[in-house]
């Protein structure tokens, strides 16, 4: 089973971007992006808000399900 920092970094890399740009969408320097990326930290609601309108499926990053089939 896939972790929540194995899903955040598909995500990422799903849209095209790189830890800075997605650390910048969501509101955090991209040493916090690469700490949640490795499991060392888990992001909080509004980090994952923010990236949310970046494009990021949260429901697949918490859940590891996706809200609609792609």
């Amino acid at each position: 089973m896939k972790e929540i920092t194995q899903r955040l970094r598909e995500e990422r890399l799903r849209l095209g971007l790189t830890q800075s740009e997605l650390a910048a969408f969501g509101g955090v320097k991209v040493n916090a992006q690469n700490v949640y990326e490795r499991g060392i930290r888990v992001p909080n609601a509004i980090y994952l808000a923010n990236i949310a309108k970046a494009g990021v499926d949260v429901l697949y990053v918490l859940t590891g399900g996706r809200k609609f089939a792609q």
